[in-house]
């Protein structure tokens, strides 16, 4: 069960980068597609809230998602899971839980984003390189946040 953590400091209020995180739907605002993610769509009612489900789309995967806690301006965890179409030995499955913590600081906010990962399958074969590109992807993720945000600081 590996795990990754990440982290970066915004110069923002913590409510303010909790409501960009929020929206789901609104990351392709600040968030540039790449292999791993294109789109998020929300496959429950608005509001968001603990139990919302999505999909989250990229050429080389589709991850079914849920917001599994939530704690105002502080905290928000999602799981997503892509299992495969067909049971077999080498059928794949990857599960990954993702937790961002935000923790005012003088600076701004300090905003972690923490991974669990499971995998099976296939995927625990190519465990080494599928965490390789997971945290790529987590760096570009939070690099495209900090741009975004610090951009819109008055």
């Amino acid at each position: 069960m590996p795990k990754l953590r990440f982290q970066t400091v915004i110069q923002r209020q913590p409510e303010a980068i909790y409501q960009v995180l929020l929206d789901l739907t609104g990351y392709k605002v600040w968030l540039p597609s790449s292999n791993m993610h294109s789109e998020t769509t929300l496959t429950s009612d608005y509001p968001i809230r603990v139990g919302t489900t999505y999909v989250d789309r990229g050429p080389s995967s589709v991850m079914q998602g849920e917001i599994i806690e939530l704690e105002p301006a502080r905290k928000i965890v999602f799981r997503q899971t892509t299992s495969p179409q067909r049971r077999s030995f080498l059928a794949s499955k990857l599960d990954i839980t993702t937790r961002y913590t935000l923790e005012p600081i003088a600076e701004g906010t300090r905003v972690k984003r923490e991974l669990t990962l499971h995998v099976g399958g296939l995927f625990f074969v190519l465990q080494v390189v599928l965490i390789r590109l997971i945290r790529q992807e987590n760096e570009r993720i939070l690099a495209a946040l900090k741009n975004y945000m610090d951009a819109r600081v008055s």
